[in-house]
């Protein structure tokens, strides 16, 4: 079996409820499915291709990003908005701005320690 088959099964069993689906779509027998599960280089392959369809998820989550803090923004500004309204789109600004601090902090640091433990 060539690396693009087991590719292309480790993505219909990432897209697929069940496996025996994903055997069906893959073109290979359920007894298969179960055999590649248990191989370690598959197990690389079916972790490279989840890696892959998540940084494709969140590259696209991104390009919302700002269109969907500007919504937030309108709710939490619009008077006419009700109250629980516009406090969820206020609180979900807040902690949108919490956790890029955070998570900016959190790289920052990593960032010193690596420097400080590769003497650069």
């Amino acid at each position: 079996m060539t690396r693009s088959n087991k590719e292309l099964i480790a993505l219909n069993l990432l897209t697929y409820p069940t496996s025996k689906e994903a055997a069906e779509k893959s073109g290979v027998s359920i007894t298969t499915i179960y055999r590649l599960k248990k191989d370690k280089d598959f197990q690389e392959i079916l972790q490279k291709v989840k890696n892959s369809i998540f940084q494709e998820t969140m590259q696209k989550a991104q390009g919302y990003c700002l269109e969907s803090l500007e919504v937030l923004r309108e709710v939490a500004k619009d008077k006419s908005a009700t109250d629980s309204s516009r406090v969820s789109a206020a609180r979900a600004i807040l902690e949108l701005g919490i956790a890029l601090y955070e998570n900016e902090n959190i790289i920052r640091r990593l960032d010193e320690m690596e420097r400080r433990l590769t003497g650069d």
